[in-house]
Formats: structure tokens, sequence, C-alpha cells
């Protein structure tokens, strides 16, 4: 028998740049963790575009969100700022100057907002700390000069942060989480990416927040496999 309806299963929507795109890699496996802890409850979809910085996409969120998809979004992640807090002269396609960088995050949850998101469903992660020494094996092997510090990184997790405080939204202080360890660098895989460790730190500092923005998801979608009625099967599993 065919089902009454299709279900749209609630969206957990992830936002963001290549740490965003990599969260089911292998390493950088948060994304991995929360499809796994919320599976038969809430859909993931990731949006994410290695490289890219708040001014890049804050264009292109009206073409991956509108207000049928926001309808069904118990919650949306926004992480960006690595990309942001590159050096103006030594890369220039990726650095945005700091204001327009908060700017931009405004832009970005007052976007949200419009299509139907509330403030209240809406996370600002900030960029995850940054160890230079390993990054700039990769930037030799890229020919690129190495453009990025920790302590402007810094400075853009700090300002990720104020802008969640000044929109009313949820925040991840990703940042000081990291710096918080004996040695940070564990949490990175190649200096800008997450390690296995760092994803797991993500999940835990994301998973507070989630919980109670999915509180009222079911445990499941349909009943457990010993909890159909074998005497009304039909009834049993599409009465939902």
């Amino acid at each position: 028998m065919a089902s009454k309806k299709i279900i749209s299963w609630p969206k957990i929507f992830l936002f963001g740049d290549s740490i965003t795109q990599y969260c089911f890699s292998k390493d950088g496996c948060w994304g991995t963790m929360l499809a796994d802890y919320y599976q038969r409850r809430c859909d993931l979809m990731v949006r994410g575009f290695s490289g890219y910085n708040t001014r890049w996409c804050n264009i292109i969120l009206p073409s991956i969100l509108d207000a049928d998809i926001a309808k069904d979004t118990v919650a949306f992640t926004v992480f960006l700022g690595a990309n942001d807090s590159n050096d103006a002269s030594l890369n220039p396609r990726q650095h945005v100057p700091l204001a327009e960088f908060e700017q931009n995050l405004k832009n970005i949850v007052t976007f949200a907002m419009s299509q139907g998101i509330s403030r209240e469903k809406i996370i600002l992660i900030s960029p995850p700390a940054f160890n230079a020494e390993a990054w700039s094996k990769v930037c030799l092997e890229r020919g690129k000069p190495l453009s990025k510090d920790n302590d402007t990184t810094g400075v853009y997790a700090q300002a990720c942060c104020k802008v969640a405080d000044e929109m009313g939204t949820k925040k991840v202080d990703l940042y000081s989480a990291m710096m918080r360890s004996m040695d940070f660098t564990l949490y990175l895989n190649d200096g800008l990416h997450l390690s296995g460790k760092g994803s797991e730190l993500l999940f835990d500092l994301l998973q507070p927040l989630l919980k109670q923005l999915t509180s009222d998801v079911p445990q499941v979608w349909f009943p457990a496999y010993d909890q159909v009625d074998l005497e009304n099967v039909d009834q049993s599993l599409l009465d939902v």
C-alpha cells in the first residue's frame, strides 16, 4: 500500500567553506558524526564551497536557500572566516576586510531569516585556530605564499561571535575552544582543516545546541522494527 503522504524530514543545513565541504571526509568528519547521530530523524543538507569567503557566500546564498527549504530547516550553521582572514596583500583573492566580514555575516543571517529560518535556529561557527607551520608546507607545495596567521584568525573569530551576539543567533566559538587545549594543532590535519580530533570537538560543541533545536523531532521516523503491529501492519507503519 502506498503511504498517505511523502514526509519532508527536518533538515540540518550546513553552509560554509571547505571545512563544511569536507565534513564527510575521513578527517574532517563532523558532518558524518551529525548524520550518524541524527539518522532517521533529520537530513543533513551540506552546502560547502572550498576557498569561498563571506563575500562570495553572501552572493550565492539566495541560489541555494529559499522559503521552501527553510520551512523544514531546524538548524542552519554558518561556518566561515578561515578564508576571509587571509592577508590582503598576500592573498587579495580570498581576503575580506574585517568590517565587511562582519557585515557579510549579518547579511547572511538576515537573508536566512527573511526566508523563514528564525534567529534561534541559526548557529554561527567561528573559524578554527590556525597552525602556520603545518599550512606553510601546503603553501610551498602549491607554490603560494603563506598568507594567514593565527592571531588574525583569532580577531575574525571574535568578530564572528560578536555578530552572533548582536544578531541574537546561537554561536560556537571553535577558535577559543581549540586555543584552550594544551596543543591546539592536534585539532588540525594540515594546519587549516579539521582533523578527526577537531571534528569530534566541533561535534561536541554543536550537539547541545542541536539537541535543543531538535527536541520536538521524533526519535525515529516510522516505528522501530519491534514496535510494528503485526496484526495491523499498514496502519502501524503509516500512521506517522
